[in-house]
């Protein structure tokens, strides 16, 4: 339940307002009204009000199905975070939350409908362990429907912290509504030594050989286009696939990435994982020039979507306009392909897009100029990729062990192909 005082400037009227929620839908209600010089007796009501389990014997017993569609409603309309993260906000809440609301009794887990029903216990012995062992998703289309499907493999532990956290925005959000649960939930922190059972996977990643031979043995126009842009500018495989003729400048020779697409493959325009504003031209070789130039004229019926209803990234207003992508690809189909082409080399490649970017990353850390000096500062490696050294140094840099003098001599093999 909530309770808030409204000031009716008109009226001249302080009104002690309440809102409850009922069958998955927000109802509100004037309680009463006060004069200004009252401003005491409504705060009082208020007060009282907030402690009341019930209001004129309307029922405040939520269940865990309402409670829900009244979070992700909120999530949708923008007023609890910011919109990029939505979908994924949604995605643990249904995938990895909804699902485990349950109570083990004997060798059974009953589902628990009700919030106030919830405890800690609940929480700790049979949420809490269904989430660890909770399969990741994945989306899929077919005869224009749309649907999830369950993986084999379980979620890692980055991804356990984020529902975890968002379990806790969910019930902090009960709470805020003064829906009654357990709230000692709330307290739940992971001790140092929970995860002592987890075991990094070591993310796989190409032979700098091997990754070499994939981009500069391609005889396709649009592969060896599509290879060289993501081995070469390293951005993420749902940037690099969403990119636009626009986006390059042949004039500075610069590459200005500003799209991508979603998990449904839909296109974001001017969307990043980081904002847009947070990356920075990046400056392309003379041979990625070359390339994206002859693809782009080589294209007879490129993929064009039009009336594309979207934000001015300048003025912030609402605008239609057309784009032009650079590829056709959605990410699995990207990754299809780089693994045609690694086939026909005898490598054999375990990943889609993503080895580029780690190894476009490592390259330009390293990257020195005549004179010995590293090229990119690393802000400028902040800008150019899009996360920080901190996530570089983590997930991206130590993936290639190869000295300096290799990293180099493989980053002239690239660009002078």
């Amino acid at each position: 339940m909530k309770v808030w005082i409204v000031n009716k400037k008109k009226r001249k009227k302080l009104v002690v307002k309440v809102a409850w929620f009922e069958n998955g839908k927000e109802k509100t209600q004037s309680k009463e009204s006060f004069n200004y010089n009252e401003k005491k007796k409504a705060e009082a009501l208020k007060i009282k009000l907030q402690n009341q389990d019930k209001i004129d014997a309307v029922d405040q017993k939520i269940t865990f199905k309402d409670a829900f569609n009244s979070y992700i409603k909120t999530l949708e309309q923008g007023t609890l975070n910011i919109p990029e993260y939505i979908d994924t906000q949604v995605g643990y809440i249904n995938n990895h939350v909804a699902p485990y609301i349950k109570r083990t009794i004997g060798e059974s887990k009953i589902d628990i409908e009700y919030l106030s029903d919830y405890t800690m216990a609940d929480f700790k012995y049979t949420t809490l362990p269904l989430i660890l062992a909770s399969k990741k998703v994945a989306w899929r289309s077919k005869d224009g429907k749309e649907y999830y499907i369950r993986l084999k493999d379980a979620i890692g532990k980055k991804v356990v912290k984020e529902v975890i956290g968002e379990l806790k925005k969910f019930l902090k959000y009960c709470a805020d509504n003064d829906w009654k649960f357990d709230y000692k939930i709330l307290t739940f922190t992971f001790q140092k030594n929970f995860f002592t059972n987890y075991t990094k996977k070591k993310m796989w990643m190409p032979k700098p050989y091997e990754l070499l031979e994939v981009v500069n043995k391609e005889k396709d126009i649009k592969l060896k286009t599509l290879y060289t842009f993501a081995a070469e500018a390293g951005p993420r495989a749902n940037e690099v696939v969403a990119a636009c003729v626009d986006d390059i400048d042949f004039d500075n020779g610069t590459i200005d990435l500003n799209h991508s697409l979603g998990k449904k493959n839909n296109f974001r325009p001017y969307f990043l994982k980081t904002g847009i504003d947070a990356r920075d031209p990046i400056i392309a070789s003379d041979k990625l020039l070359t390339l994206l130039d002859i693809w782009i004229k080589t294209q007879i019926f490129p993929k064009t979507l039009r009336n594309v209803v979207c934000k001015d990234p300048n003025t912030g207003k609402t605008i239609k306009r057309n784009f032009v992508r650079l590829f056709d690809f959605t990410k699995k189909t990207a990754a299809a392909k780089v693994k045609q082409s690694a086939k026909k080399l005898n490598i054999d490649w375990k990943s889609g897009l993503s080895p580029f970017r780690k190894w476009s990353t490592t390259m330009a850390t390293d990257a020195l100029d005549k004179n010995g000096q590293k090229v990119f500062t690393e802000k400028q490696l902040d800008k150019r990729f899009g996360n920080t050294k901190e996530i570089r140094d983590r997930h991206y840099t130590p993936n290639l062990n190869l000295n300096e003098k290799q990293r180099r001599t493989a980053i002239n093999q690239l660009t002078k192909g």
